[in-house]
């Protein structure tokens, strides 16, 4: 996505700087295996780097770049990506015009003041992505108010970034913060974002989406640990990745009401992913939806409510799914277009086969009685040993009447009666006197 975007805003910024592109000058020295001494001591003195507006060392052997060096008063381009950098630096004119730079894939550890500083206000893309930062300050950023493009990318930054680190950015477009290693991001850091349109968060071990602007056109969040994405409202959201998700098991559609705008949504590769579902029933969500891709998952069935949508989407991607080809796969065989991408895994007899091609009676379900009848058999069992247990107890709570206990050394007789108590009180004397009289 992010290689289509970039390259979709070169084209735009170049077609808006037309006029003055007609005369640019370029000069590529990439892949020569320069180092720095090789540039300023003789390269140099064969150009006229006054008049260069792009600037291309790519893939050389620099590990600094000093602008006292050199006279770049007219240059727009400059691309020190794929060297060996670990510095750079702006400090002798007070304003240069650059508007791209490119310092992607060194060995950056840290930014100094004197590098991204006042002196390049003019900068519209700056890329530091595949670098080793770990800090991204305050005070580093500060200084681009027409930045539009900013790839922050495959650097160790953790929790390095400073939470108002990009709220003088108010112009910025496009986002890039993938594979950054970030648990969190807070819920101020994109709030003055406001013309933000494409966002990257994807390869980050976060749990929670943050708040995010309320403008995103675009959204990575693919291999997060975010199982659930209830609550997310983003009216202008036109595409939504949510591919190689790590704990997503159960997708309910019903948490994308608020993705009104959304055309592209993709979950391929969440292996952990077996439900994608619609609950309750809403004929209404995702309404602009044009393309769906839910390849190289663990679903084993699409439920009958999920028609309308799927009946809408004009493209479906559905291969490499634990399918069950069953009676509840039926209503798939009415769109073609749909059944043709799903490959039967199971039952046996419909292994390996295409959906497509199996006739509506033979996808049968289960028989329910296999089922029915232990779970039949063991309820009547659970309800005869609770009937004797009941009985028991009801037996055994049965009022006893007196105990006649007579003493014949080695016997001893119980009698039951059942009599009045003025009854029980005369037996009870009686035999009291009879006790007497024999000792």
């Amino acid at each position: 996505m992010w290689f289509g975007t970039i390259t979709t805003f070169l084209f735009i910024f170049t077609l808006n700087c037309f006029t003055n592109y007609l005369n640019a000058k370029t000069v590529d020295l990439s892949n020569r295996n320069l180092k720095k001494e090789m540039f300023f001591t003789k390269i140099q003195s064969t150009i006229r780097l006054q008049d260069v507006t792009d600037l291309i060392l790519r893939n050389n052997e620099f590990d600094s770049f000093l602008d006292c060096s050199t006279n770049l008063e007219n240059l727009r381009t400059l691309d020190l990506s794929q060297n060996h950098l670990q510095r750079f630096f702006f400090l002798c004119k007070d304003e240069y015009n650059l508007q791209v730079l490119n310092v992607s894939h060194n060995r950056l550890e840290y930014i100094d003041d004197n590098a991204l500083n006042d002196r390049i206000p003019k900068l519209k893309i700056l890329d530091l992505s595949w670098n080793k930062l770990s800090v991204v300050n305050e005070t580093m950023l500060a200084h681009f108010k027409v930045l539009e493009y900013l790839s922050l990318a495959n650097n160790p930054i953790n929790d390095g970034i400073h939470e108002n680190a990009f709220w003088n950015l108010t112009a910025l477009r496009y986002l890039n913060l993938r594979n950054v290693s970030s648990f969190h991001f807070t819920w101020d850091f994109f709030k003055t974002l406001n013309n933000l349109s494409s966002l990257d968060l994807s390869q980050n071990p976060i749990c929670v989406i943050p708040l995010l602007p309320v403008n995103l056109e675009e959204l990575d969040l693919s291999n997060t640990q975010i199982s659930r994405l209830q609550g997310v409202y983003l009216p202008r959201l036109r595409e939504l990745k949510l591919n190689n998700m790590k704990q997503l098991k159960e997708l309910i559609l019903n948490d994308f009401e608020n993705l009104t705008s959304l055309e592209i949504l993709s979950l391929d590769g969440s292996k952990k992913l077996m439900f994608l579902r619609m609950s309750p029933y809403n004929d209404h969500l995702l309404p602009r939806l044009q393309r769906l891709s839910v390849a190289d998952c663990s679903l084993k069935t699409l439920e009958y409510n999920l028609m309308p949508i799927i009946k809408r989407t004009p493209i479906l991607n559905l291969e490499n799914n634990f399918w069950n080809c069953d009676c509840k796969m039926q209503w798939l065989n009415m769109l073609n277009t749909t059944s043709r991408d799903i490959k039967c895994i199971t039952p046996i007899q419909h292994a390996n086969k295409q959906l497509s091609t199996i006739p509506s009676y033979e996808l049968e379900c289960e028989n329910e009685s296999s089922i029915f009848h232990p779970v039949l058999w063991a309820c009547i069992f659970i309800l005869i040993v609770a009937i004797i247990l009941a009985t028991g107890f009801f037996v055994l709570r049965r009022p006893l009447g007196h105990w006649d206990i007579r003493k014949n050394r080695d016997t001893v007789t119980y009698t039951n009666v059942d009599e009045s108590s003025n009854d029980l009180v005369r037996i009870l004397a009686v035999g009291e006197t009879v006790e007497r009289n024999e000792e």
